[in-house]
C-alpha cells in the first residue's frame, strides 16, 4: 500500500521457495521480507532513533494512537504493514490494481491521520499546536509484503493462500506484530469493491468529514494459524475487512487474535471487521445483521487466551 507496491513486479519466484529463504526473525533487526529487493531504511531510524522521539512534542500524548504505536517498541515492529495476496488476473483486474493500491494508501493515510484531527478538533485555547510527525512517521513505516504473481496466485483458493502464509509463519517464528496475525486477499469481488470506494479527503481540510456516498470496500483476511488455535464455535479463519478499519485492526493485533476480533454471523454469510460489533456480508457484499457481535464476548477460556502485551 506504499509506493513500492505500484512499481513493476519482480522477477518471477516460487512462493514456497521465498519461504525457504526466510530467516528467523529477531526483535533487534528490522523487519525484512526475501520478496523484497533490498531491506527498508529511514532517516529517522537510525541509531538509538528511539531516544530522539524523548523530546518530540507528540511523545508528550501517550494517548494518541500513532504515539502508541511508535514508542514503545521493538526493532522487528518497522516497517510494518500487511502480507497481500492477489488472487485475480485478468485484463479488466491489471487495469484496476494500480489504481486498488492507491487507493488502499489513501485510506490508511486517512485513518492514520484521524486522531490527529481528533485533537486538533478537541484542542482548547492554551493548548499547544499539534504536530503531525508521529502520524508522519508512521505513514513512512508503512511497507506491505505484495505477493502478486499469476503464474501461481490466480484463481487461488482461501486454503491455498493460508497453507502458504502458514509456511511463512513457521519460518519466520511469527512475532508479535500485525503483520503475522492475518494475510490479506484480494479476489475479483473485493479488488472491484476497493475501486468503488469513496476517495478520502484529508481530514485537515475540511471542519467536518462529510459522510461517503457509497460503502467502503474490503478485502478478505486469513488466519494462518487456524485451525491449530483455534477455541471458538464457528470460527472459520476468514473474514472480510473494511478497508477503512485496517489500520485499526492492525493496532487490535496488538492485543487480540483474528478469531477474538472476528464477528459472529449466521451459518452462510461471511463475517465482516468495521472496528465496531462487526457485520456480515454475503459474497457479493450485501449486508445482513449479526448475531451478538464479535467473537470476544469473553469466555474464561477466551479470557485466558487474550494475548500478552508486545
Amino acid at each position: 500500500m506504499t509506493s513500492d507496491a505500484l512499481a513493476s513486479s519482480p522477477p518471477t519466484r516460487d512462493p514456497a521457495e521465498i519461504n525457504k529463504s526466510v530467516t528467523e526473525q529477531d526483535d533487534n533487526s528490522f523487519y525484512y521480507h526475501p520478496l523484497w529487493s533490498e531491506r527498508w531504511s529511514h532517516p529517522e531510524f537510525v541509531g538509538h532513533y528511539s531516544n530522539n522521539w524523548l523530546k518530540a512534542p507528540w511523545f508528550k500524548q501517550p494517548k494518541r494512537r500513532t504515539t502508541s504505536f511508535l514508542y514503545p517498541s521493538v526493532d522487528s515492529k518497522f516497517p510494518w504493514g500487511y502480507i497481500i495476496y492477489r488472487t485475480v488476473y485478468t485484463a479488466e483486474s491489471d487495469e484496476l490494481w494500480p489504481i486498488a493500491i492507491e487507493k488502499l494508501a489513501k485510506v490508511m493515510n486517512y485513518s492514520i491521520d484521524s486522531g490527529l484531527y481528533a485533537i486538533i478538533k478537541h484542542k482548547k485555547p492554551g493548548d499547544p499546536e499539534p504536530d503531525g510527525d508521529a502520524e508522519r512517521l508512521v505513514k513512512e513505516a508503512h511497507k506491505d509484503v505484495i505477493f502478486s504473481d499469476k503464474q501461481f496466485w490466480d484463481g487461488a483458493s482461501i486454503e491455498q493462500v493460508r497453507q502458504h502464509f502458514s509456511e511463512y509463519l513457521r519460518a519466520s517464528k511469527g512475532l508479535c506484530t500485525g503483520r503475522f496475525e492475518g494475510c490479506l486477499l484480494i479476489d475479483e469481488r473485493s479488488l472491484k469493491s476497493i475501486v468503488a470506494s469513496p476517495d478520502p479527503q484529508s481530514w485537515l481540510e475540511e471542519t467536518r468529514p462529510k459522510k461517503p456516498s457509497q460503502p467502503w470496500g474490503f478485502v478478505g483476511m486469513i488466519d494462518g494459524r487456524y485451525p491449530e488455535n483455534r477455541y471458538k464455535p464457528h470460527y472459520t479463519g476468514y473474514m472480510r475487512v473494511d478497508i477503512l478499519s485496517l489500520w485499526n485492526l492492525y493496532i487490535e493485533f496488538k492485543f487480540r487474535y483474528m478469531q477474538e476480533l472476528c464477528p459472529l454471523v449466521p451459518d452462510g454469510l461471511i463475517p465482516v471487521y468495521d472496528s465496531g460489533t462487526g457485520k456480515a456480508q454475503d459474497e457479493d457484499g450485501n449486508v445482513f445483521p449479526t448475531l451478538v457481535g464479535r467473537f470476544d464476548c469473553f469466555d474464561e477460556l477466551s479470557l485466558a487466551n487474550t494475548k500478552n502485551i508486545c
